[in-house]
């Protein structure tokens, strides 16, 4: 994710910065912090452009599973209408259903909570990474404008 490499670099960027002697406060060139602030800004959109795809990527899966589940179901009934021709099959046919319904009506289910679950994960990192950029660019910001007032 090219977003946290450049986190990377304004991380080592400021490991690699001069100290101020007794304040715990570094010195960092604002033209170099601020082009990768620049990097994070262009490569945001990307990220947002990934979670949007998720997000479709998980209504797709949940209508391909939908429709599976109608298939199966579809089929079911016409399984139970040619088996009910021949009344002593008529009770096996109805469990036989009952069964392949359940197990149709349970495949989707799973499929569903797993593109709900993978899209929650996806969608979860991506409120992490953001986040992380978020502080970090505050806290470049805050010593901005801390060493703007020193000055």
């Amino acid at each position: 994710m090219e977003v946290m490499k450049v986190l990377d670099e304004i991380e080592e960027l400021v490991d690699g910065s001069g100290r101020v002697p007794l304040t715990g406060k570094v010195i960092i060139e604002a033209e170099a912090l601020l082009d990768r602030v620049d990097r994070i800004r262009s490569l945001l959109p990307e990220e947002l452009r990934q979670a949007q795809w998720v997000s479709k990527e998980r209504d797709r899966i949940l209508n391909d599973a939908q429709k599976e589940a109608e298939e199966l179901l579809s089929k079911t009934h016409l399984e139970v209408k040619n088996l009910a021709q021949e009344t002593e099959v008529v009770k096996e046919a109805n469990t036989q259903a009952g069964n392949i319904i359940m197990e149709a009506q349970q495949k989707a289910l799973e499929i569903e909570e797993g593109a709900n679950s993978y899209a929650f994960d996806v969608l979860k990192s991506l409120e992490d990474n953001l986040s992380k950029i978020l502080n970090i660019v505050k806290k470049g910001q805050e010593e901005l404008k801390r060493e703007e007032t020193n000055v």
